[in-house]
Formats: structure tokens, C-alpha cells, sequence
């Protein structure tokens, strides 16, 4: 507990170190810079940079052209850590539809895909990758060796475990409700795992070397199947970024100005937006991805991952996207979602039209559209449900200090 003494000290050195603080010329900056934006050829904008604001009942009424939709959603039990140099992560998928469907007898949500992504340090053993379906599961079963990954290690079985459950759930789920033209599939995250395939194309590093391991570009390579895959359907899908973090649209800022990141210049873009509405901006799309300095070029990551085997050209790989402002959430100080559509999607819509359905469906929901909720309530994987499969597996986990107070493991 701080005393009374310790927190006037506190409140007084913020005071003292903070920079003024103009909320309203914070808002008026933003939406001057926004505005004024400067694609530089990594980024292009689709539409001169604009942004717009609309009832939110408004929009919510707008009738969807697309006979059923669909949400998609994972639940993780984040990266566990092992006494005996493992670690260990899974990812379950589920898949929820608006009006509720019906497979095989049961309900949609029955059916799951899950991924079990584990790394050791032991050299035995070696590397395994292996996809079953057996009946209402599908199970993918991935383990990497220190010869392929031994760094970053938490984030790649991370994004490996997702990637193989949600991507791979949705591919298989696509065949049995024969997806076509008049679906609509919402994913909850992002369309590709930019960050893996930078890491594994872009930027080589000694420590992660999944390319030399074919089952692990393969779990990798999921989500570019499913967009190949919707695009041979003529099926639509989104995903929904519900916590954007890139810092694209800042290094097209004519001068830098004070915001970390994407996210908050557009939450400062929308700062005054009325409670009954949402905002959100033009179509940008990301041609390229920057290198970090000292390289200071740009990456055309899709020319740089041939071991995926892309049976589209590159370019439609590319990633179209526009950011919305909801004030409904987040204790009423709102939220900024991402809302990302590969090009060869995008490119057989108009892209207004193709906006205003998605904002119908964030507006009719809180945040994120209904079927992206619904979908995570049922994918999600409890404290208790995490901690019960640690003990299950006969491996005394690596815990520190706060768990062993009783802090979540």
C-alpha cells in the first residue's frame, strides 16, 4: 500500500515531468496530420485520406447482401513453460454462423480445431508435424527442436498455434458448408501473421529457422490456403484486429508527431465523436513492409516467402484495410479496431459498399460484430481449464515466484 505521503509525491513528479496536454488540440492535430498523410509507396491509400462518422442505429439497420455469416474466433492457453526445457502452447477454433447452422446433426460450434505447438531444448527426438481429423476434432500436433527455433520462442508457438487452429478451422469448415458468394466470414485477429512471416522471410534470423522445417511452414502457411481458398469460392471474409499495434500510417505523417503508434492517432482523429456514432477512415492498402534501420528500404514480403508456394500472384496477397472508432466501449473511452481484407478480395467488391456491411456488423454488435463475440465465448479456454492441463500432462511445470503465490499460471 503507498501512504498518503508516497502518493502526493507521485502525483506531483507526474505533474512535474508531464507535457502539457490539450485534449481538444490533440484531436485538431490529428485530424490536420491525418489528412495530410504522404504515401510513400509502401502504403497506398485508396481513396484520398479521409475519414467519416455515421448514427450508429443508422448503420446497424443496413441489410447485409450476404445470406449467412460466419465468425471465427481461437482460444489459447498461452505459452507454458516446462521444468525439463519445454514449452508448450495450444490454440483451439471455433466457428459460430448468423442463423445458426447446423452440421452433421449438431450445432456448428461442436466442431473444433486444435493445435498443440510445443518446443524443446533436448536434442532428441527431433522435429514432427502432423494434421488429423477425427471425427468433430481436428488436431494438428507440432514440435520444434532448438536445430529450428530457439529464440523468440513464446511468440512463434504462439503464432504457429494459431495459425494452424483458426486458419485450418476455417478451411475445413468451408468445404462442409460449401462457402460461396453469399457468405460472409469475420475472422477475430488479423488475415495473415505478418509478424511470422517477417520474421521467417524479411528478416532471417539464426535463432528461428522454420523454414528449414516443412511441417512448420506448412501450419504456417494456413491462413494464404484460406485466402486462395475464398477466393476460389467467391466466399468474402475480414478480419477483425480488436488491438492494432503497427505504426504504418505514422511513417506517412508529413512530421512526426506524439502519438506511439496507428491506433492512437486514430483514436485522437475521433476523440470527440458523439456516443451515438461510429467513425471510421478511407481503404488503405500495404503494398510493402519497412526493414528497421539501418536498412530503412521496404519488403515486399510476399515475394519473399516462396516456400509458402502462393498460387496467387503476390500482390493479391496485399492487405487492405481501415480503422473504426467505436465509443461504446471500453469504459466510454472507446476502442480502434483494424479491420484488414486481402486484395483479391477486395478487388471484386466496391469498396464502399463492401465498408458499409462491415460497419453494419460492428454496429449491430459492440465492438466487434456478434458472431466474432459468439465465437470467442466459445472457444475461449478458462484459468482452470489452463491449469488442469499442465497437471494432466505429467510435466512439473517451470513457475516463478507470483505463481507460486497462487497468480494465474
Amino acid at each position: 500500500m503507498l501512504s498518503p505521503d508516497v502518493k502526493q509525491r507521485l502525483r506531483e513528479g507526474i505533474e512535474e515531468f508531464a507535457l502539457p496536454f490539450d485534449l481538444g488540440r490533440w484531436g485538431e492535430q490529428a485530424r490536420e496530420a491525418f489528412t495530410n498523410l504522404e504515401p510513400d509507396g509502401a502504403v497506398q491509400a485508396l481513396t484520398p485520406p479521409s475519414y467519416a462518422s455515421r448514427s450508429i442505429v443508422e448503420l446497424a439497420s443496413c441489410e447485409s447482401p450476404f445470406k449467412r455469416t460466419f465468425g471465427l474466433d481461437g482460444g489459447s492457453t498461452r505459452p507454458i513453460h516446462f521444468a525439463n526445457g519445454t514449452t508448450l502452447c495450444a490454440n483451439q477454433a471455433v466457428m459460430v454462423s448468423e442463423p445458426p447452422l447446423e452440421l452433421e446433426g449438431l450445432p456448428l460450434e461442436a466442431f473444433r480445431t486444435v493445435a498443440l505447438v510445443t518446443q524443446s531444448f533436448a536434442p532428441s527426438g527431433g522435429p514432427r508435424a502432423a494434421y488429423l481429423e477425427e471425427g468433430l476434432l481436428g488436431i494438428w500436433r507440432i514440435h520444434l527442436t532448438r536445430d529450428y527455433l530457439r529464440g523468440e520462442i513464446d511468440h512463434v508457438l504462439k503464432g504457429l498455434a494459431d495459425a494452424a487452429s483458426e486458419a485450418r478451422h476455417a478451411l475445413r469448415l468451408a468445404e462442409h458448408l460449401n462457402l460461396g458468394r453469399d457468405d460472409m466470414l469475420f475472422l477475430d485477429g488479423n488475415v495473415f501473421p505478418i509478424g511470422l512471416y517477417y520474421l521467417v522471410g524479411a528478416r532471417r534470423s539464426p535463432e528461428v529457422d522454420l523454414t528449414a522445417f516443412p511441417g512448420a511452414t506448412r501450419a504456417l502457411a494456413q491462413h494464404l490456403r484460406l485466402a486462395e481458398t475464398m477466393v476460389e469460392r467467391g466466399a468474402t471474409y475480414a478480419g477483425i484486429n480488436k488491438t492494432p499495434q503497427t505504426s504504418y500510417l505514422l511513417g506517412c505523417l508529413p512530421e512526426e508527431g506524439p502519438w506511439a503508434d496507428d491506433r492512437q492517432l486514430i483514436r485522437a482523429v475521433f476523440h470527440d465523436l458523439p456516443k451515438a456514432e461510429l467513425g471510421w477512415t478511407n481503404w488503405f492498402l500495404q503494398v510493402r513492409y519497412r526493414l528497421p534501420a539501418p536498412d530503412r528500404g521496404a519488403s515486399d514480403l510476399f515475394r519473399q516467402v516462396p516456400f509458402f508456394k502462393l498460387e496467387l500472384p503476390p500482390e493479391d496477397y496485399a492487405i487492405a484495410y481501415f480503422f473504426v472508432s467505436d465509443p461504446r466501449t471500453a469504459g466510454g473511452a472507446g476502442s480502434v479496431l483494424k479491420v484488414e481484407v486481402p486484395w483479391a478480395i477486395l478487388e471484386r467488391h466496391e469498396p464502399e459498399k463492401l465498408q458499409r456491411v462491415i460497419l453494419a456488423e460492428i454496429a449491430r454488435g459492440a465492438a466487434v460484430p456478434n458472431v466474432i463475440r459468439r465465437a470467442d465465448s466459445r472457444a475461449r479456454i478458462t484459468q482452470e481449464e489452463r491449469e488442469a492441463f499442465i497437471r494432466g500432462s505429467g510435466l512439473p511445470p517451470d513457475l516463478g515466484y507470483n505463481q507460486g503465490r497462487g497468480e494465474p499460471w
